[in-house]
């Protein structure tokens, strides 16, 4: 039996929004890209909701209606990532061999310290600010985010107990050695309009790299 035409109109209307719920309309995404490129050029404090809104394409309420709130969609498009590559990190020194040659090792470690800071470098800083600020929004992420630094220079440092027991290093001190080194980068990072002397060209990260990689691996092999 033929259905009523307002019937068929109807079910036809339900098939249609039914049928748009399940195709993604890329909002989300957007957003996501949106509020990625903005926090990481101008940090998360001058970035504003209404700005991620309009470079995304849509208005402030849909933001919201997805992400609960800026905090929010600052961890899932920043923290998440960034948490992430840490645990990637940590991982990577876990499984290091300790038989490798202590340059390329100090090489490794340096490298992957200045890419952790060095690619959101003003977030990093902000969030070394909200680290110190129990009221900032941001509080509880920097909290998290230090604690999971501080597990994979964890990871680092006991992989460096295995490399100076396979090669017979005596003298080192460990948690002051990677403390070191870890100041050394972040300090070269966040303060580079500070320590960079005044008249000369900046030396590239890669020349940041290689030098810190001889200071380290010197230090190291030639105490006594």
């Amino acid at each position: 039996m033929a259905l009523p035409l307002d019937s068929a109109v109807m079910r036809s209307e339900n098939s249609s929004r039914r049928t748009a719920r399940a195709k993604p309309d890329g909002v989300r995404d957007r957003t996501l890209a949106a509020a990625h490129e903005l926090f990481s050029k101008n940090g998360y404090q001058a970035t504003t909701t209404k700005e991620i809104s309009i470079k995304a394409g849509i208005s402030e309420p849909t933001l919201f209606r997805h992400f609960g709130s800026k905090a929010e969609l600052f961890e899932t498009t920043i923290l998440e990532p960034f948490t992430q590559f840490i645990a990637a990190w940590t991982s990577s020194w876990e499984q290091m061999p300790a038989d490798d040659p202590l340059p390329e090792l100090a090489e490794t470690l340096l490298s992957g310290l200045f890419k952790l800071v060095h690619e959101d470098r003003r977030l990093f800083g902000e969030l070394i600010a909200a680290r110190a600020d129990p009221q900032s929004d941001l509080h509880a992420p920097a909290v998290s985010i230090s604690a999971q630094v501080r597990q994979g220079l964890r990871a680092v440092h006991d992989a460096g107990l295995d490399i100076a027991a396979a090669r017979g290093l005596r003298g080192l001190d460990p948690p002051a050695t990677i403390a070191s080194v870890t100041s050394m980068v972040i300090g070269s990072v966040l303060l580079e309009d500070w320590v960079v002397p005044g008249g000369i060209r900046k030396p590239s990260q890669a020349r940041m790299i290689t030098e810190m990689t001889k200071l380290v691996t010197d230090g190291i092999a030639h105490r006594r």
